[in-house]
């Protein structure tokens, strides 16, 4: 075996898309994987503000496994990513790309790694805890379970937690959110429109109400409008968004929440996002109320809550007959 940090080129870019087309091409949605993790392998090496050390691992001639030290330099001083993980079922392997990591890692000044992250914390990250074997649905990072009993082993000084969970049928939302939720919103001066695409502007000011959301989220690096565009491009919305739901309080707005189509019978919701300054208002269950109550209207059977971290304000959220059907940990090490 032979391991190295390796200068990115169109060549090496190649080797690391059929390493992951060889290892998880069985997959029902390889193809949104592959795409989005191209996407943003190519965002860590052109974009001036990270400096990408990849790290591959070669067996007669052909690339194995794979790891990636990504600083960001929005990132607080002595602070770094890891991601692009993808590793055999081999600890001895894992333990030398780490080991390379981790060397690497001192030289730069790195005193705190954050990962498995690909990119940033806007793009896929993540390793999957547990799960109860469902297929993984578009916009999830593929990941064996093996690779967080790697990671745990590296004893980690923290575990940062998320899931992903359903529900099928989801009738019982309409007894837990009442309808008056979503029926007051006129009468306070908000109202929901509904859209199945989004204008430059639109999205422009969901790129600043994302940023004013999730400026306090673990890992949270500042985009600039063009990353922003480049990460929600109209070409990537105008392939997996169902439907875009803006959240507006008089002619301003101020919130949104969008929705993806796994198949023709289960919708993918994602977090509804609301400016600080508007949350706990009962904005959020009129949104769910309006999502769910639409689903029902185009003959959605299953509705999957994509996503969530733990302890975050979802936890409000009915948990009634929900199955959480993956766990997820992202992690922190000393260096």
């Amino acid at each position: 075996m032979d391991s190295n940090i390796y200068e990115p080129t169109t060549s090496s870019v190649k080797e690391f898309t059929v390493l992951l087309q060889e290892k998880y091409g069985k997959n029902k949605n390889i193809n949104y994987f592959l795409n989005d993790s191209i996407k943003t392998f190519n965002f860590c090496v052109k974009n001036k503000n990270i400096n990408f050390q990849p790290i591959s691992a070669f067996k007669e001639g052909k690339m194995f496994a794979h790891i990636a030290l990504i600083i960001d330099k929005r990132l607080p001083k002595g602070e770094a990513f890891f991601g692009f993980l993808e590793i055999p079922e081999d600890v001895s392997v894992f333990n030398s790309l780490w080991d390379l990591l981790i060397n690497e890692s001192k030289k730069k000044g790195v005193s705190l790694l954050k990962g498995p992250i690909n990119g940033s914390i806007w793009h896929q990250y993540r390793c999957v805890k547990e799960t109860n074997g469902d297929d993984f649905f578009k916009s999830e990072l593929f990941s064996p379970l093996y690779y967080y009993d790697f990671l745990i082993s590296k004893k980690p000084t923290k575990e940062v937690l998320y899931y992903s969970a359903s529900r099928e049928p989801y009738d019982i939302i309409f007894q837990k959110i009442s309808e008056d939720s979503y029926k007051k919103l006129k009468i306070s001066g908000f109202s929901i429109q509904v859209k199945e695409s989004v204008t430059l502007e639109e999205l422009q000011i969901l790129a600043k109400i994302s940023k004013k959301v999730f400026q306090s989220s673990w890992g949270y690096t500042e985009l600039n409008n063009y990353e922003f565009m480049e990460l929600y491009s109209f070409e990537k919305l105008r392939r997996y968004l169902n439907t875009l739901y803006l959240l507006y309080k008089g002619e301003t707005i101020i919130g949104f929440c969008s929705t993806s189509k796994e198949d023709d019978k289960t919708l993918i919701l994602k977090t509804i996002c609301i400016l600080p300054e508007y949350q706990s208002l009962g904005l959020g269950n009129a949104l769910a109320y309006k999502i769910h109550l639409d689903a029902k209207k185009y003959g959605f059977e299953k509705i999957i809550y994509a996503l969530i971290r733990k302890g975050n304000s979802i936890k409000n959220f009915p948990k009634e007959k929900a199955v959480i059907f993956r766990r997820y940990a992202a992690f922190e090490f000393s260096v």
